[in-house]
């Protein structure tokens, strides 16, 4: 019996059992673990769990660090983490000696993979919870994609296999047939998480490429895995039909079981779980332990212990409390630590320095892209069969070659079962970073022709017909939000005459996390989710899909009750930096007049104003800045929602001139016609004219006209001189009997009644008048307060109203309705102008 010491560990090595064969045995010490300190003169990296806290910090450090220097190239986390495994490994630090005899010794090795595999399991659980094939009824070309995604790199790989099996895989033994089958599988594979992740950076989540392409990545990676099952059997039966056929009979078998035990328990846990709850404990915890023990008895069956998990996860119902409960659970420890263990092992399993049949390799690598382009063929031809545009159906192609983590999981599982030799692993390793690092480029590129705002025709609220559609976005962020949004949508009136198109508009924050993974895959084939969650943050998965239920019923509700309501729900799934472009995107293909979002602070319960998210005022100038229509910002103090009990309410306007005051005007317009509104106007007159003066006289009369006339509508001028005057006629208006004030965002801006009031503005985005009713120290309290800016540089040219139709916007189109005594009103500047 020989013996050996190599930092702390000794192994002993028996060859009395087998004259042939050395059988190791390997005996703790101890003294291996911890040490005594640095002052008693230890060498902290003898020890093997300092050992394992260096190697882990090491990988985390090195993945961030190459995460950050990616992140401006927009790609994904799986690159940055891949390139850093492959640096920690043979092929860059491991190539110095110290580094691969000290820190990377084959014993700390084998404990870093097992806690790396521990991590990989939880891993694929959670991207089994995702796959949901309920989403993939919603788009009937989503199979023919997924076939002509698998059928044909399958195709190129079966065929390469032959090939390369003598030479670039000359030194592993499998079989033909295993081998052949797992490099089909290995060209064939998608990412589910990394493709999630690229439509939303390039804002394509909801669109007809998104769900489509998502939909087809679902059952291309069920595909995979059902054939990465049989490789497996294959190899590890070393091809014998009768062995092979008992396993994979087992397989089916383990499903048929997962299926009918591990649903039902999930969906009985559920339905214990009171809506927006917390899963107990005790049962998210034995639903963890299955985890494992269903990769147990997956590796004792002969298909693969990853595989016994992603089954356990699959049948998990992916829109239930306790997957998004079990996921919540996981995913920071998961994807922060254990995760990069696993890439950090792939990376010391990379060695391109063991390539040394240079022609193989470039075969391999010319397969591999070979297999790519012909997905996006592929693609293509399916997309004409079914009308896809050419333009969408190569973003599809080029989608469905993304990879990540389970492309890597597939490559260690065919290293570990020798079907995959170290070249060819190290090839296929880099090539798999290669791919996916031209994906987001070559996107950008074909969606490069941005939507042109040219022929975009900007629209705002007074450029409509008053008996037209009003079109508005409502962006929500959560279900606080939704009463006083309610409220505002009842207030214009919508009626059949004067109907109201409506887009709900979740707004979420993205982040890399696997419940965001889930989030965007349910908002894209369900309703929403809806929830700023904790501290204002990412939401709650389980809590998100309660309040996206609440948000939904609320606005169906609302229609349901009203004639000229259509409500429609959207969700914007973006990082906050970039989430203005989805907002905008949506209003402009809606053709909307308006998009309405909330103030970035909140009402508390001791009446004051509480900010939710820093984020979201950077957000709200964002929108501001950038919207292709108008935007009013409503600053919440309890907005009434909609009453069906005939209760009055009431608003008011402080009219001092200017577009966005006209556009406030155009709003109010809408509200003076609804029977349970009453609506006061007070206009503030200065001596100094301008040529927004004569356009204000007219809009001024036109209203006047219409609407003063009836009782619920008051209107008022005053003449005022200074930002003194201005105060104090705001101050007579704000009485406390007014549910909402409307206000222009840059009403009065360079004329003498505003000056001085923007010198100590707290909320700019507000103006002057808006961020003095924002704000506390206005001295008398204000209800909800909505504040308008007209589109930024509308063009000219035709108005969205037909010819001949009347415009509150169009002074002629207006006096064409009115009777000849209504029309002797009209000033005489007002009679002299033509549009």
């Amino acid at each position: 019996m020989a013996s050996g010491n190599s930092s702390g560990i000794q192994y002993l090595v028996d060859s009395r059992r087998n004259s042939s064969i050395l059988s190791p045995v390997v005996c703790f010490n101890p003294k291996s673990t911890s040490n005594g300190g640095i002052w008693q003169g230890e060498n902290l990296i003898e020890y093997s769990f300092n050992r394992f806290i260096i190697q882990l910090l090491l990988i985390v450090i090195i993945t961030r660090l190459v995460a950050l220097l990616l992140r401006p190239l927009h790609q994904p986390r799986y690159l940055a983490n891949i390139i850093g495994g492959i640096m920690v490994g043979p092929t860059c630090l491991g190539r110095i000696p110290w580094v691969a005899r000290k820190l990377f010794p084959l014993p700390s090795v084998i404990v870093l993979e097992n806690t790396a595999y521990l991590g990989l399991i939880y891993f694929t659980f959670i991207t089994g919870v995702e796959i949901d094939l309920i989403a993939v009824r919603r788009t009937g070309q989503s199979v023919s994609l997924a076939l002509a995604c698998t059928i044909v790199p399958f195709g190129i790989g079966a065929v390469a296999a032959a090939a390369l099996q003598s030479t670039l895989n000359s030194d592993v033994q499998a079989n033909l047939a295993s081998f052949v089958v797992f490099l089909g599988v290995a060209l064939s594979v998608s990412s589910f998480s990394v493709l999630v992740r690229t439509l939303a950076e390039l804002k394509l989540l909801n669109s007809t490429v998104g769900t489509t392409s998502l939909s087809a990545s679902i059952l291309v990676d069920s595909f995979v895995w059902v054939l990465l099952a049989l490789a497996v059997t294959l190899a590890q039966n070393n091809g014998e039909p009768f062995v092979t056929l008992w396993t994979m009979m087992s397989g089916i078998g383990f499903y048929g079981a997962a299926r009918f035990l591990v649903r039902p328990a999930a969906n009985w846990i559920s339905s214990r779980t009171p809506e927006g709850g917390v899963v107990n404990d005790f049962s998210a915890g034995a639903m963890l332990v299955g985890v494992m023990v269903a990769a147990l008895i997956a590796d004792a069956i002969g298909i693969h212990a990853v595989l016994g998990a992603f089954v356990y996860g699959f049948v998990i119902p992916s829109d239930s409390p306790v997957g998004t409960a079990l996921i919540e659970r996981l995913e920071d420890f998961v994807e922060g630590l254990l995760l990069p263990l696993f890439f950090g092992i792939s990376g010391i399993k990379t060695n391109l320095g063991a390539v040394n049949d240079i022609v193989a390799a470039v075969f391999l690598i010319l397969i591999v892209v070979a297999s790519a382009v012909l997905k996006i063929v592929g693609c293509l031809v399916v997309s004409n069969i079914y009308q896809i545009p050419l333009r969408d159906g190569m973003a599809i192609g080029l989608l469905m070659n993304t990879k990540g983590v389970i492309e890597l999981v597939l490559l260690n599982i065919g290293r570990g079962q020798q079907l995959l030799s170290e070249a060819s692993f190290s090839v296929l390793v880099c090539t798999s970073a290669i791919v996916t690092a031209f994906v987001s480029p070559l996107l950008s590129v074909t969606f490069r022709s941005p939507r042109r705002l040219a022929s975009f025709k900007r629209r705002s609220v007074q450029s409509g017909r008053p008996e037209s559609e009003l079109r508005i976005v409502f962006c929500v962020h959560a279900t606080r939000h939704v009463p006083a949004m309610l409220g505002l949508l009842d207030a214009v009136n919508p009626i059949k005459r004067q109907p109201v198109s409506v887009i709900a508009l979740h707004l979420i924050e993205l982040s890399s996390r696997p419940s965001s993974m889930l989030i965007i895959h349910s908002t894209t084939t369900t309703t929403t989710k809806d929830g700023v969650g904790r501290n204002g943050g990412q939401p709650s998965s389980s809590a998100a899909a309660a309040a996206t239920a609440a948000i939904a019923r609320a606005f169906r509700s609302y229609e349901e009750q009203s004639a000229g309501v259509f409500v429609r729900t959207l969700t914007a799934v973006s990082p906050y930096p970039t989430m203005q472009q989805d907002i905008s995107a949506i209003a402009e293909d809606f053709r909307a007049a308006l998009i309405i979002i909330p103030f970035h602070k909140h009402r508390t319960v001791d009446g004051g104003m509480e900010t939710t998210n820093p984020s979201l005022r950077s957000l709200n100038q964002s929108v501001l800045a950038a919207a292709p229509c108008s935007v009013a910002i409503l600053i919440d103090r309890g907005l009434p929602a909609p009453s069906r009990h005939g209760v009055t309410r009431k608003a008011a306007l402080f009219f001092l001139g200017g577009p966005d005051d006209r556009e406030a005007l155009a709003f109010a317009s809408r509200i003076a016609g609804h029977s349970q509104f009453s609506l006061t106007v007070l206009r503030l007159i200065n001596q100094i004219r301008s040529d927004e003066s004569v356009l204000d006289d007219e809009y001024i009369t036109e209203f006047r006209i219409q609407y003063v006339g009836d009782n619920s509508v008051a209107y008022t001028e005053i003449e005022a001189e200074s930002a003194e005057d201005t105060v104090a006629a705001l101050r007579s208006l704000v009485d406390g009997r007014h549910d909402l004030y409307i206000v222009g965002k840059e009403c009065g801006v360079g004329s003498p009644l505003t000056a001085g009031l923007t010198d100590w503005s707290e909320c700019p985005e507000l103006g002057p008048i808006g961020d003095l009713l924002a704000s506390p120290d206005f001295g008398v309290p204000v209800t909800s307060v909505l504040v308008m800016q007209q589109c930024l540089q509308m063009e000219t040219g035709e108005s969205e109203a037909a010819p001949g139709k009347t415009t509150m916007g169009s002074s002629r189109g207006r006096l064409a309705m009115m009777s000849a005594e209504k029309a002797t009103y009209r000033t005489g500047s007002m009679a002299s102008r033509t549009t």
